[in-house]
């Protein structure tokens, strides 16, 4: 009896290790930019502000992202290509050249690539007006874009 007990409880131990998730694994792997937000220190108002944002550009930002159709081994080459890139002390326009010399992409997957750098401008700009200035500094939301000054430069 008890040799049949233990088998059947053997049994649906096994069988119930595929039903559940793994531990480590999370339900949304590379939260990006909303994940660094939910870790500053949020009222309960601005939390929900950021889950609106979530919610309006999340799904489109994950479609775009997939879009591009970069393998684990293209991110890896490119991000050791800017690790490269950084460590020759390149920055902005070199280190993307840098970049996208190492690890090409195609036409495709730039104009892929181009359109989710444009959607996160625009989440970045609806988070930064939920947060205070100082949220915006922890997170480096306060960073001027290059060539903001141009105009004045000129004049």
């Amino acid at each position: 009896m008890f040799a049949l007990v233990a088998f059947v409880s053997i049994g649906t131990t096994f069988g119930a290790d595929d039903a559940k998730p793994k531990k480590n694994q999370k339900k949304n792997a590379n939260p990006g930019i909303f994940g660094q937000v939910m870790k500053l220190d949020l009222t309960e108002e601005q939390k929900a502000k950021v889950v609106e944002v979530r919610k309006e550009f999340g799904p489109k930002l994950a479609e775009l992202t997939k879009a591009v159709g970069l393998t684990k081994e293209d991110r890896q080459a490119r991000m050791a290509a800017q690790k490269e890139a950084k460590e020759k002390g390149l920055q902005g326009k070199e280190m993307r050249e840098y970049v996208a010399a190492k690890a090409p992409l195609t036409d495709e997957q730039k104009e892929a690539q181009k359109a989710v750098t444009q959607l996160n401008g625009k989440i970045r700009e609806k988070l930064a007006s939920i947060l205070t200035d100082e949220q915006k500094e922890k997170l480096g939301l306060n960073k001027k874009k290059p060539g903001a000054n141009k105009k004045k430069k000129a004049e």
